[in-house]
């Protein structure tokens, strides 16, 4: 058996086997069912699809794991391949590192969800669609901020909530701004952001292409009393672009009787 057809209530989601991965010819072996981590899986690929039919070259987390764990060597001509002048720096143990960032004096070290080639080096692609705890979240991004000389952009695609954690939010009633993990660290100036294109770090609302992905992930994000069948929500969608007065879908939805 070359795949697995798992259904997910609006369609079928395809994992591969042993077998399949060997026929598809990655060079990888066939990834662990993720349980409850799947939407997030399937939003990497959601977000990795929409960069590669843009013309951009992108690794995936397992790429980027296999290439470090082969050899420095391995790992640096990855890195050059998808960037003319790879940086490097050294993790807790004094190995040198291409394709990920260290964390704490042991050795540990993170790998983004993705990694994309751009012109003016490596950008390393978080894909955040629940929100973590600060310092999960204080941790990764101190680990970015020393390592520019591996990643000279760094791009969060967030839900709401997760975008509030990130780089803060101004209080719905006052207006006044809340600052978040980013400004703590130092990887924001303090304030609401000012993003440019080619800002070194780069927040931005995640809006999945696949309306199965955004289909469960507006679930995520209301109470179950919101709840819908894929149709209902499909309709509130077309509702709410026909009549939105520029408030986000999940606050129109929510305020609908």
């Amino acid at each position: 058996m070359l795949t697995t057809i798992v259904p997910s209530g609006i369609g079928s989601c395809v994992w591969t086997t042993t077998r399949g991965a060997r026929a598809a010819g990655v060079e990888l072996r066939a990834p662990k069912w993720p349980g409850e981590r799947l939407l997030h899986r399937l939003a990497v690929v959601d977000a990795a699809i929409t960069f590669e039919l843009g013309g951009a070259r992108v690794l995936s987390e397992r790429e980027l794991r296999r290439a470090e764990a082969t050899s420095r060597g391995r790992a640096e001509l990855v890195a050059a391949a998808l960037a003319s002048q790879p940086g490097s720096v050294l993790d807790g143990r004094g190995r040198e590192r291409f394709l990920c960032t260290p964390v704490g004096a042991d050795g540990r070290v993170h790998y983004p969800d993705l990694v994309v080639g751009t012109p003016v080096g490596l950008a390393a692609i978080e894909v955040e669609v629940t929100r973590k705890a600060p310092a999960e979240l204080r941790q990764v991004l101190r680990s970015y901020r020393d390592a520019r000389s591996v990643f000279q952009q760094v791009v969060y695609f967030a839900t709401e909530p997760v975008m509030a954690l990130l780089h803060g939010h101004a209080h719905p009633r006052t207006g006044v701004w809340t600052d978040g993990v980013a400004q703590q660290v130092g990887l924001l100036p303090p304030g609401p952001p000012q993003y440019r294109p080619d800002s070194p770090f780069l927040v931005r609302h995640f809006q999945p292409k696949d309306v199965g992905v955004a289909y469960q992930l507006d679930l995520r994000q209301v109470p179950e009393t919101r709840w819908v069948s894929f149709p209902q929500w499909r309709e509130l969608r077309a509702r709410w672009e026909a009549e939105q007065q520029g408030a986000g879908f999940l606050s129109w939805w929510q305020a609908q009787p």
